[in-house]
């Protein structure tokens, strides 16, 4: 029987060199979640790399939206499948489906960010392809590890916070705040987000402002400019309200 291949290699060698651990430096580290992930330009330089660059494929359906619960919670959702051809141009395939939410302001029904949702779902149905094929299959849980590091680099800040709060397309907000004379971005990801609206609901909204803030961050750089991710507030201090 003629052995199957993919780009000149036995197919066996194909699954084993797709499954093959990322290098560390490849694996990031999702703020919101704290899942390690491989993004996914590393995931294609390893099919380029491994099967070919004119040796596979992949192929989306048309977005749907769907709304879930009483509230009617959107997401975007789109099927997928990733092809490889082997040297008969056989299609080996993995198909599946992806989503992403879709974010609406504070008392609006105009969503915003409405193609950042859709590119959230095609690379999340991608991921779950590729990870059909083996690549990325072992990405490890960081709630622990992640958060001793966040520890480990948190420092006091007060700031003047300079404007509203503006909702992030993946979740969460950010506003642009005054510290030590600099201004930055403040970043308040998805789960501390919610901690804080559920308790602090008409400080802590979309288009809401408060004067000033002293909490717990670490700072940041992007796109060579300084950025403070939240993680907690400092407790025994006022954070004052400004005008909506």
């Amino acid at each position: 029987m003629k052995e199957r291949k993919v780009n000149g290699i036995p197919i066996q060698e194909i699954w084993a060199r797709l499954g093959a651990e990322f290098p560390e430096c490849d694996v990031k580290n999702h703020p919101s979640t704290r899942q390690y992930y491989v993004p996914v330009e590393k995931i294609e330089e390893r099919l380029n790399s491994v099967v070919g660059m004119e040796n596979w494929n992949f192929v989306v359906g048309e977005p749907q939206i769907c709304r879930f619960g009483q509230s009617g919670h959107e997401s975007c959702i789109v099927s997928g499948r990733l092809v490889l051809y082997d040297d008969d141009r056989v299609p080996i395939v993995r198909s599946t489906c992806g989503g992403s939410d879709i974010v609406y302001p504070k008392e609006s029904d105009r969503p915003t960010f409405v193609a950042n949702a859709v590119d959230s779902a095609v690379q999340d149905v991608f991921k779950r392809c590729a990870k059909r094929f083996g690549i990325a299959k072992k990405e490890k849980d960081a709630n622990h590890s992640a958060g001793d590091a966040r520890n480990e680099q948190e420092k006091l800040w007060k700031a003047y916070v300079l404007e509203p709060f503006r909702a992030l397309p993946k979740g969460g907000v950010k506003a642009k705040i005054s510290v030590e004379d600099k201004a930055c971005e403040l970043i308040i990801w998805n789960r501390e987000w919610e901690e804080l609206h559920g308790r602090y609901e008409k400080q802590f909204s979309i288009g809401s402002k408060i004067n000033e803030i002293s909490f717990y961050g670490v700072e940041k750089k992007y796109r060579g400019q300084m950025q403070l991710e939240f993680v907690r507030l400092a407790t025994g201090t006022q954070n004052r309200q400004g005008a909506a």
